[in-house]
C-alpha cells in the first residue's frame, strides 16, 4: 500500500497548488491513500468548509488538523459531520470531530 502524507496546506494559494499537482502525483506514484494536513487551508489560518471541500475534491482521502482547526466556528459542523476530517488526536472526545477514521 502506498500512502502519501502532505504537510500543511496554507491558504488559497496552497489549495490551488494542491489541486494542480495532487492528481498527477497520485497517478505517477500509484498512491492508494492520501492524507493532507489542512488546519491552515483558509486564508489567515484555520480551515473553512470550502477549503476542506477543495482539498477533498483535489484527491485527498483524509484531512488532518491541529489546534488551528477550532479558529473558525463555521467549521465546527463540518468537522463534526465528516468522517474524512480529523481533529487532533490528543484532544478530548467531547471536542467537535473525530480522532480517527477507517
Amino acid at each position: 500500500m502506498r500512502i502519501l502524507c502532505i504537510g500543511d496546506v496554507v491558504g488559497s494559494a496552497g489549495c490551488r497548488h494542491l489541486r494542480g499537482v495532487l492528481p498527477g502525483v497520485k497517478r505517477l506514484y500509484g498512491v492508494d491513500v492520501c492524507i493532507v494536513n489542512g488546519e491552515n487551508a483558509a486564508d489567515g489560518n484555520g480551515i473553512t468548509p470550502a477549503a476542506a471541500a477543495h482539498i477533498l475534491d483535489s484527491g485527498a482521502d483524509v484531512i488532518t488538523t491541529g489546534n488551528h482547526v477550532y479558529r473558525r466556528r463555521e467549521f465546527y459542523e463540518t468537522l463534526a459531520d465528516s468522517d474524512r476530517i480529523l481533529r487532533p488526536g490528543n484532544y478530548p472526545a467531547a471536542a467537535p470531530g473525530r480522532g480517527l477514521c477507517m
